[in-house]
């Protein structure tokens, strides 16, 4: 079983946390932000349905098949 050692550890005050963070992240105004985040949500849910749409074609076409 692995021991844990926190006495070495300490937490960052606010403005280390800041400097951590990527170039562009520390550029973008929160409402670019957003929209980044937006755009990330649909081509989630986008690759999600031709993911949906392609499973449903692979089925249609194994019942013709099939029959």
């Amino acid at each position: 079983m692995a021991l844990l050692n926190f006495a070495g550890y300490r937490a960052l005050p606010q403005s280390y946390r800041h400097k951590e963070r990527g170039a562009v992240a520390g550029r973008l105004s929160s409402w670019q932000k957003t929209i980044l985040e937006f755009i990330g949500t649909l081509l989630v849910l986008m690759g999600i349905s031709v993911g949906i749409l392609t499973l449903r074609f692979a089925l249609v076409l194994m019942h013709q098949v099939m029959l």
